[in-house]
């Protein structure tokens, strides 16, 4: 066989094998186009023109997003207090406004309350209010004390706002004193220990965590007409517990 055939041959055998492969083409080249168009990303341009495709930027240590779902807040209620039956005790002073002020000297005084919530604004109860005073008339008798009891039936009209709550109170009942050392002052009639009262007043009233108890204070204004009309007043601190449910 001559040299150019011989070459002729070897021509042909590089031409065959070099179709498929070029056929085929670099797998790696097409996984680069893919990347490429994966890296890329559509815009619409701020002149409004139309729309290009920037490679799009991504920085592996920008922090992430927050979620954009909001987690939900749970309602916070205010504390309910207790309705129903209650007492109360209370510890202050108290003191007489009218002419009798000048013969008895401001006492310390305690007070029981016992009632029933009809409604969360409104609860009728009965009172009992003592009180100790010294006797500040002319000598002949010198450094006396007395004690002056009072009772009544009442009701309370009321109004909260959080954990305050406001109220206005008022009744009518009878009083009792113990002693006649104001008789000489014309206060008291020979043998007059007993008088119809009335009484009004209002206060504020905390409510604790526990909802059967809270804290108030209060002041009441009191009229004994037997008393030749004398008027008192008396302030108090004092605790409620209530027996029953909200």
């Amino acid at each position: 066989m001559t040299t150019a055939r011989w070459g002729a041959l070897v021509v042909a055998g590089l031409a065959i094998s070099a179709a498929p492969a070029a056929a085929q083409g670099d797998p790696k080249d097409g996984d680069d186009t893919a990347d490429d168009k994966a890296a890329t990303s559509t815009s619409t341009r701020s002149d409004g023109t139309g729309t290009s495709t920037e490679p799009a930027t991504i920085d592996p240590d920008a922090p992430l997003a927050p979620p954009t779902s909001e987690v939900p807040t749970i309602p916070k209620f205010e504390r309910i207090a207790a309705k129903g039956f209650f007492s109360e005790a209370g510890i202050g002073a108290a003191g007489y406004l009218g002419a009798a002020r000048g013969y008895s000297a401001i006492g310390p005084s305690f007070a029981v309350r016992i009632g029933y919530d009809l409604f969360s604004w409104f609860s009728i109860g009965v009172q009992v209010a003592a009180s100790s005073h010294e006797a500040t008339v002319p000598p002949p008798p010198e450094s006396e004390w007395y004690q002056l009891y009072r009772g009544f039936g009442d009701g309370r009209l009321g109004a909260r706002i959080g954990r305050i709550a406001f109220f206005a109170e008022g009744g009518v009942g009878a009083a009792y004193i113990s002693s006649n050392v104001l008789q000489k002052v014309g206060v008291l009639d020979p043998g007059e220990r007993f008088s119809i009262a009335f009484t009004g007043g209002g206060g504020l009233e905390y409510q604790l965590e526990n909802r059967h108890y809270a804290f108030g204070v209060a002041a009441d204004w009191w009229l004994l007409p037997q008393f030749d009309a004398e008027q008192g007043i008396e302030a108090r601190f004092y605790l409620r517990y209530t027996y029953g449910g909200g």
